[in-house]
């Protein structure tokens, strides 16, 4: 029987492994020319075929005090938090995918720096906001040479130097511009324009950009990349800054950071406040692992050279300059220290790494300017742009440290505003005797100490001129030094770089190298030159080398791991972070790091541990660890080392303020682990970065789950302590509410202050923010490992053979949470809490949650989805345009209920994103179960105009087309040569037929070809799961199970071995579990009452093997497959998967014992049977079968009815209620408990009323509560369920051809022998059928429709009756006209079936077809058709009416003079109704595979006498094909006529007088009627003698024969017989 409406399946969002959900199932693309867009506006590449690779980060040796690392970004390939956000929820319709991330990160513009050049803090870097525009109008002194200013390149003016904090605040957050290039300040300065008097500003406004929020991840991009943090319970400062996004990215996805050819730049966008970082921060790209901002690498500042450090002096005024230069301003030296080569030499490299920090600045500017404009004629790089890094010495000699500033060095690292102070002191001016030297620092502009003003220097030159210059004076002292000067050769070929003259940096670094081969610095500079001139091979040699010199410059390290990845060789990035691992290690750790057990696909790659590799591009090092020092040995050298604070707390040799770093490096290995699937490395990975940053007294993940549930489990108010329950169970899901869950960190880390002990040695600032986040993520990663192993089957080892419950998981999400707020935290947090059916004490909960449930009817404060409400609303509140928050939470009242809410929730989630697909379907899925069709196939439209290819769309908008006959671009298949939907619909409506074309097309095929798709690949579930460890457990839980007893002579581990490698392995697995606990079931019971053996601990149950995931089921429902073309293969498939993946589902449950449930004791004397529906009230199910309950012989059968919907208080539901045994209002129950009900009423049968239609619970009869399961009424065709052992049906309904061949359905060997049967085309159903006399349809009119009482009524008082029920229904109708009809709902009418009823039409004049508007939408779109089809004449004849009440409905269908059946799917209930109404019914079973075509044909039957009038009926009314269908309509309407007649008394004593409850009183005497003449009125005669003594309508009569179904099957079940039954 179907249901009055469709169900729908629940789209959740899909998402890559760390959360992000995925758009048109994108899959990630490591590779550095990836074509894939970004979300920003796509444009023409701006520049061509230029494929050279430009700018990776090298390094110069300028010291300064500074310790702010402008950028290293570690590039991004796999640094998406792959494990974050990904889980699944329960549905009416099953567990499904969802969670997300709301950004794109892995489809933005192009790859990102491999490694940003790392700077000293220059002035124009961290500047504060400026007022206006000044500028010096005092004319130059003589005789200084002065740099001309090269076009109108505007400065911003000098402002006082009082403030040291706005470098830090720019680093940390703080909006902060760069000065120098016409930038405007933050509070709205005057703008320079260009030469072209454009400005250089593009204005303010807000932002429109066309991708999604931010997550939670992208401080991991760096601070010019990432959302704005709010402020944690963590207690780091939310920080705010502008995501830059390019406007032009190059066809091969990459968006050019370095657009510099001259000084001359047309109009520029504007520079992003708080833009802290050099050229092509945190640009998000298709690869890389980010390392945002670090204190800076200057030699000194980083671990092992910053105790040497010592501040530069500040030099005063009066500091001479000898040698004059273009960009420098001088006077005629003097004598003196000052004078000293030495002392200029130092002056003059601090101002060319001044002058090489101000040209890294305007590249900055200049390639995002270029960004922002269309059309820009400047050069663009096709790769990732990084920077040259500046030197480590300053000038100084490292080996002459002032003692006492060495005890200063870390202390720099730790204050920040003594670092901007030096900084400021740095880049003051340095002069003498009224000389400048190009200082400035901020808006602090030095002058002449002479008094006289001069142009500040920011007038004087371009920063490529002045790096020119500057350049040029490098090469003059290097020169003069006989190329020995280190120090002046490394910065000078970061300026060649900078300037993009690769060759000549490649010179000056290899003159270093040619000094000192052990300069790691030049040598990792030389690598990133050679990758710029497009020698990838040459450079990853020389990081390798680089590393293999010192494992601790983890600069190198990143590098390599980008291009590693950049190369697709993420097994060798994976296997270079080991190696720095193990290098790295400190000895003597409790915990081993690196657990290295090569994956397959790491042994795919070309690097592998530790066997060595034929590729002479494979880091040597890796393969040789003898060929590196020990820990002891490698430091041993820089004592000082150990001095640095918190030295080895990250458990490598390394300085704490470094941990951050090894953390980014370990959580990139893990998620390039977890996309090559090794889940075991790549959880080991992210535990590493937990214990990294929660401190090395952390165990283990597990031991800080521990402690998190013991310190926030409940505890009493008055003693403080844990209450009981907690205390006995830490593992019990903690029911937070996100106030509270927020405050996990600041309970956890108590003695920190709730920063997280690893990361107390870092500073403060925005680096320190991604590492938390980052450290937030891996804790997300390893939630997402625990929820795959427990929920979805993953594999159960490393850390996931700890088990793992929801406990485990939410303590996760709250540390996480309390880390980093995240909305899609939040979600995934709701996601898991609305499963959970535990309620938290009222207590524990505030006000505001309390107001939350209280809000949503259907809630209980404190339960897990009132919890999950709160957290969506949460959510919401930090997001509150989070489209997948919105979406969820229309799921979530969805799910109990709140269909309307739902619908405002999901169309708030299309408001945020109205191209955002799962929210479209999920809303049109809504608005159709509503009655919205027409509005639902707009959002169905919408959804696949954005993604073509999501099923889900694609096969909701065929269905809501069908379900109203718009079927324009339906197309078709071919299907059975043309058997089977032949006439298809093309784009302009009109029919073609198949067998002339010979193929199909349209939106149809699309639906049947994503139908083939799916099935083919779940075939492959569960491959390879049959190893020979498995196939040992498997076979001694089978033999647990009793399989030693129900199957003695049977070789399970042979049986197995054939199975492994074949496709369905995991599905014959799961049958073999079904079928072996069924067995123990029937075992346990013959030993109990048989044998007289007892089993008090009874048989243990068969469990799924560990390995196996959730398998998926086809997007198209089982009772979509009633109107869909396919063959019967996929038909039974579509069930199949759908009652695996229930199954699959309910045997993981927590709920599901160890042991098979208790088998009940022997019927004495009746049968316990039970009926599990939805549907006990006022429905179809509960109006065919309302009075069967009460009519069972109490001696032979009681009935437990179990209603898993509550009471609509209907006449139906109330009968049912009284007339029942035993009735149980089960609405609000578990499944468990629910369950255990059933094993307590001690039933032997339980029957399924729903099978697949709406508010089925079918995971009830997945646990095999009773010995016997069947199913009817509720579902016209197979479960294709083990779980179901019997259908109750006749040989019309399920014709034994479409029976598969062997089904004893008893044993173990059973399911080997019929396996062999898997692949057959042919079959439809694997249950064992009970074959019923008659119809197997149960209908109880005669008990519960009028006219019960009609029984008196002459067949003359029944045509009177009819016919004025005609005239008031079609008043304007010729009396002549015969009517045909169908009442179904329109979405069962096909384009064949309405083809031939048009076509009847035509032939039959007098002809009309009335259709009901069902839906009111259908109208137009069959009138049109008919239009089109046959024309004005045929289409005028169509008669809609509304739907009626039941009552009305069945009384008004006695109208038809023909019912013309719908072939495809015919009339179930519809068809009783109309049999009940004594009209006769034409039908066409057009498949014999598809129960739902062949029901009428079974009721029509069971109305029929078993005469030989009736088998003669049987022939007309029953036809083989379209031919005959048409040809019979045609003949019997033809033949029909209407004669008049008046009216008479029936007898004297005037029972004719009033109304009767049938339907309209008889016509007065003398009235006239018409009679009905012909074969119509014939069989509409033998239809209404016949109503009282058929079959159909014998309720008692069917009860009886169910009763003696029940016993046979009881009593084959105890014998152990298989087979079917026929009554």
């Amino acid at each position: 029987m179907e249901p009055l409406v469709q169900m729908h399946q629940m789209v959740q969002p899909r998402l890559d492994p760390a959360g992000h959900y995925y758009q048109g199932d994108l899959r990630l693309d490591y590779t550095a020319h990836s074509r894939r867009h970004n979300l920003s506006h796509r444009s023409p590449s701006i520049h061509g075929a230029d494929s050279t690779p430009r700018m990776l980060a090298i390094r110069s040796a300028q010291h300064v005090p500074a310790l702010h690392r402008i950028t290293t970004s570690f590039t991004r390939m796999l640094a998406h938090d792959q494990a974050e956000h990904s889980l699944r929820r329960k549905t009416p319709n099953g567990t499904i995918d969802n969670g997300y991330d709301g950004s794109l990160t892995h489809m933005a513009s192009g790859p990102p720096p491999l490694k940003h050049m790392i700077v000293s803090v220059p002035s124009k870097m961290f500047p504060t906001p400026t007022a206006g525009v000044q500028r010096a109008s005092a004319p130059p002194i003589g005789g200084l040479v002065q740099q001309p200013q090269v076009g109108a390149w505007p400065y911003p003016a000098t402002t006082s130097a009082t403030n040291f904090n706005y470098g830090l605040d720019a680093l940390n957050g703080a909006p902060g511009t760069p000065q120098g290039w016409g930038v405007a300040s933050a509070n709205g300065g005057m703008l320079d324009l260009g030469a072209d008097g454009t400005s250089f500003l593009q204005p303010h406004g807000p932002q429109q950009h066309n991708y999604h929020p931010q997550s939670g991840l992208q401080p991991l991009l760096g601070p010019g990349y990432h959302q704005p943090l709010a402020r944690t319970a963590y207690g780091v400062d939310g920080y705010q800054q502008q995501p830059y996004r390019t406007s032009i990215p190059l066809a091969n996805g990459y968006t050019p950071q370095n657009s510099v050819e001259s000084v001359f730049m047309p109009a520029q966008a504007t520079i992003n406040h708080g833009f802290a970082n050099v050229p092509g921060l945190g640009q998000a790209h298709n690869f890389g692992l980010p390392l945002p901002s670090h204190p800076l690498d200057d030699g000194f500042a980083r671990y092992s050279q910053n105790h040497l450090a010592g501040p530069v002096p500040h030099f005063g005024w009066n500091t001479p300059i000898t040698t004059a230069a273009p960009g420098y301003l001088v006077n005629p030296p003097t004598t003196g220290e000052g004078a000293s080569p030495t002392r200029f030499r130092e002056r003059t490299l601090q101002n060319a790494h001044k002058t090489y920090n101000d040209l890294l600045l305007y590249l900055t500017s200049a390639k995002k300017a270029n960004h922002g404009r269309r059309g820009s004629s400047a050069r663009v790089m096709s790769k990732m742009v990084v920077y040259p890094k500046p030197s480590s010495t300053g000038g100084r000699a490292r080996t002459f440290p002032d003692p006492l500033e060495s005890m200063a060095g870390y202390a720099q690292q730790m204050g920040q505003k003594e670092t901007a102070n030096r900084a400021v002191a740095r880049t003051q001016s340095l002069g003498d005797n009224g000389v400048v030297f190009l200082g400035g620092h901020g808006q602090h502009t030095a002058q002449y100490a002479s008094g006289h003003h001069v142009r500040p220097y920011h007038q004087v030159g371009s920063p490529v001129l002045n790096a020119r210059a500057s350049l040029n004076m490098l090469s003059t002292l290097c020169e003069q030094s006989g190329w020995k000067w280190i120090e002046g050769m490394l910065l000078g070929g970061c300026l060649h770089y900078g300037l993009e003259h690769y060759d000549q940096a490649l010179e000056w670094f290899k003159r270093i190298v040619n000094l000192d081969a052990s300069h790691v610095e030049a040598i990792s500079n030389i690598a990133a030159t050679l990758y710029c001139l497009n020698r990838q091979e040459e450079a990853e040699q020389h990081w390798v080398q680089a590393i293999k010199l010192r494992p601790s410059y983890l600069e190198a390290v990143e590098h390599l791991v980008s291009l590693l990845c950049s190369l697709h060789r993420n097994g060798e990035a994976v296997n270079t972070i080991a190696f720095i691992q193990r290098a790295l290690q400190m000895p003597g750790l409790d915990t081993p790091l690196v657990q290295e057990s090569a994956s397959e696909a790491d042994t795919a790659s070309t690097t592998t541990i530790p066997e060595p590799s034929p590729d002479p591009r494979v880091p040597d090092f890796l393969l040789e660890p003898d060929r590196t020092d020990s820990p002891e040995q490698r430091f041993a050298s820089t004592a000082e080392d150990g001095k640095a604070p918190g030295f080895g707390s990250s458990g490598y040799a390394i300085p704490g303020s470094e941990n951050g770093r090894m953390v980014l490096l370990i959580h990139a290995k893990g998620n390039m682990l977890y996309s090559l699937k090794d889940i075991d490395r790549a959880s080991d990975a992210f535990e590493e970065v937990v214990r990294i940053s929660a401190g090395r007294h952390v165990q283990g993940v597990k031991s800080l789950i521990r402690k998190i549930q013991s310190v926030l489990a409940p505890r009493d108010p008055a003693s403080g302590r844990r209450r009981a329950s907690a205390h006995n169970n830490l593992s019990a899901p903690l029911l937070l509410p996100p106030a509270k869950a927020k405050a996990t960190a600041q309970f956890v880390f108590t003695s920190t202050g709730g920063q997280l002990p690893g990361l107390r040695y870092m500073c403060e600032g925005a680096h320190k923010k991604s590492v938390v986040a980052t450290t937030s993520n891996s804790l997300l990663s390893l939630a997402k490992i625990f929820q795959d192993a427990m929920s979805n089957g993953g594999p159960r080892s490393g850390l996931a053979r700890q088990p793992a419950g929801v406990g485990d998981i939410l303590s996760l999400y709250y540390l996480s949470l309390s880390l980093q707020e995240s909305p899609s935290t939040a979600n995934n947090v709701g996601i898991l809490l609305a499963g959970i059916q535990q309620s938290a004490p009222a207590r524990d909960l505030s006000a505001a949650d309390l107001g939350i449930a209280a809000a949503v009817p259907g809630i209980v404060p404190g339960s897990g989805l009132s919890l999950a409400l709160a957290y969506y609303q949460y959510g919401l509140t930090l997001d509150p345009r989070h489209v997948h928050l919105h979406t969820n939470l229309g799921s979530l009242l969805k799910d109990i209920g709140q269909l309307d809410m739902a619908i405002s929730m999901y169309e708030q989630a299309v408001a945020c994103d109205g191209s955002f697909d799962i929210a479209l379907t999920n809303l049109a899925n809504a608005v159709k179960d509503r009655g919205r069709v027409g509005d639902a196939i707009k959002y169905y439209q919408r959804a696949v105009a954005a993604n073509p290819d999501f099923a889900e769309a694609v096969c909701g908008l065929s269905t809501a087309l069908n379900s109203v006959c718009d079927w324009r671009g339906r197309g078709g298949v071919l299907l059975a040569g043309g058997k089977y939907d032949r006439w298809h619909v093309d784009e302009k409506g009109m029919l073609r037929d198949v067998k002339t074309h010979g193929q199909g097309g349209g939106l149809m095929k699309r639906v049947v070809g994503i139908v083939g798709r799916q099935l083919k690949e779940s075939s492959s579930w569960g491959f390879g799961v049959l190893q020979q460890q498995s196939i040992s457990q498997l076979v001694a839980q089978l033999r647990d199970a009793g399989a030693g007893i129900t199957d003695a002579s049977l070789d399970l581990e042979a049986k197995l071995r054939t199975w492994a490698g074949r496709p369905g392995e995991g599905y014959r697995i799961m049958r073999l579990i079904e079928r072996s606990t069924s067995a123990a079931m029937r075992c346990w019971y013959r030993d109990k009452h048989i044998r007289g053996i007892p089993s008090p601990a009874g048989y243990r149950r068969p469990k799924p093997p560990a390995s196996l995931s959730m398998p998926s089921a086809p997007t198209v429902l089982p009772f979509h497959t009633f109107t869909a073309p396919l063959p019967a293969k996929d038909v039974r498939m579509i069930s199949q998967r759908n009652a695996l993946r229930i199954s699959f589902s309910a045997l993981r449950a927590p709920w599901i014992p160890a042991a098979v449930y208790e088998p009940p004791d022997p019927p004495s004397p009746h049968l316990n049977v039970g009926y599990v529906s939805s549907d006990f009230n006022n429905h179809p199910l509960a109006h065919l079968m309302q009075s069967v309950f009460g009519m069972h012989n109490p001696k032979r059968v009681k009935a437990f009815c179990y209603a898993t919907t509550a009471s609509d208080r209907s006449i139906h539901r109330q009968q049912i209620e009284r007339e029942a045994p035993v009735f149980r209002d089960v609405s609000a129950w578990s499944p468990d408990k629910l369950v255990q009900q059933i094993v307590k009423d001690k039933i032997h049968i339980l029957v399924n009323l729903n099978g697949y239609t709406r508010g089925a619970r079918n995971e009830i009869f997945a646990a095999r509560p009773a010995p016997i399961q069947m199913s009817f009424m509720g579902f016209a065709g197979t479960l294709g369920a083990e779980w179901c052992d019997y259908l109750l049906a006749d040989a019309t309904a399920i014709p034994p051809s479409t029976l598969r061949p062997h089904r004893s359905n008893l044993n173990l060997e059973d399911v080997f022998r019929d396996e062999a049967d898997a692949d057959a085309e042919d079959w439809v159903y694997s249950e064992n059928i009970i074959f019923c006399r008659d119809t197997f349809f149960c209908c109880d009119h005669a008990q519960s429709a009028d006219g019960h009482d009609e029984r008196d009524m002459t067949w003359e008082e029944e045509q009177q009756r009819r016919w004025k029920m005609r005239k008031e229904l079609f008043p304007s109708l010729r009396d002549d006209a015969v009517i045909l009809g169908n009442f179904n709902q329109l979405y069962k009418i096909d384009p064949t079936t309405f083809r031939s009823w048009l076509r009847i039409l035509a032939a039959c004049p007098k002809a009309h077809l009335w259709l009901l508007r069902f839906p009111e939408l259908g109208e137009a779109h069959l009138r049109r058709t008919a239009r089109e089809w046959a024309g004005d004449a045929v289409a005028s004849r169509l008669l809609f009416t509304d739907v009626a009440p039941k009552q009305q409905h069945i009384a008004r269908a006695r109208v038809c003079d023909l019912f013309l059946d719908t072939p495809e799917c015919n009339a179930h209930t519809t068809a009783a109704d109309v049999l009940w109404s004594c009209t006769p019914l034409l039908t066409l079973p057009r498949y014999d595979y598809k129960m739902c075509s062949r029901m009428a044909a079974s009721i029509l039957r069971g109305a029929l006498p078993r005469t030989a009038q009736g088998d003669r009926a049987v022939a007309e009314l029953v036809v083989a094909d379209e031919e005959g269908y048409e040809r019979s309509a045609v003949g019997l309407a033809n033949g029909m006529a209407y004669r008049p007649r008046v009216a008479r008394p029936r007898r004297q004593d005037g029972a004719r007088e009033g109304a009767r409850e049938g339907g309209a009183p008889p016509e007065p005497v003398g009235c006239v009627y018409g009679e009905g003449v012909g074969r119509l009125a014939e069989l509409r005669r033998l239809l209404w003698e016949s109503k009282w003594s058929c079959a159909l309508f014998d309720t008692r009569r069917w009860v009886r024969d169910l009763e003696e179904a029940y016993e046979v099957a009881w009593g084959r079940w105890v014998r152990g017989e298989g087979g079917d039954i026929h009554l």
